[in-house]
């Protein structure tokens, strides 16, 4: 069964004078995505595709959270668009997937992922800074995804877990 990890940026600064493409994460950002991502390590598989947010926040976090599931940085798809998408921007580029990739992570920004998180699986989601949504797709293929098509197996917060 294909999974999906919806994942959150990390608690980011509000810099004066930074761009907020550009804003860094804090302290707690940069020790929440390591704890993370060791947790989705020993609990978790490694993903097959990684897609991120080229915002600093994001990509800091994907890159903090994926060191440590020892998985290739290199790897990561960086794509612009993500910055900002709604939820139709974000099912078009994992639409795109291909159905080889058994699990997939996205990293972004919010109102989308809570919004496309919500509409896969029709559940209220609010997603926190570097909290993860785990979907189990109902679909053979990610060019099905739609209304529906994914049920919550689980909410992480670095808080919980």
């Amino acid at each position: 069964m294909k999974k999906l990890f919806i994942i959150r940026h990390g608690k980011s600064d509000w810099n004066q004078g930074v761009k907020d493409f550009d804003r860094p994460l804090n302290p707690r950002g940069k020790d929440d995505a390591p704890k993370m991502g060791k947790y989705l390590l020993q609990n978790y598989e490694t993903p097959d595709r990684v897609l991120s947010s080229s915002a600093n926040r994001a990509i800091s976090t994907a890159r903090l959270l994926l060191n440590a599931m020892n998985f290739d940085l290199a790897k990561i798809d960086k794509v612009d668009e993500l910055y900002h998408a709604p939820t139709s921007q974000l099912l078009l580029h994992l639409s795109e997937l291909p159905n080889s990739c058994q699990t997939a992570f996205i990293f972004g920004h919010n109102p989308g992922l809570s919004d496309l998180t919500t509409y896969l699986t029709s559940e209220p989601i609010e997603l926190k800074t570097c909290c993860v949504a785990v979907l189990e797709l109902q679909v053979e293929e990610w060019s099905e995804l739609s209304r529906e098509t994914c049920t919550l197996e689980r909410y992480l917060s670095p808080k919980t877990i």
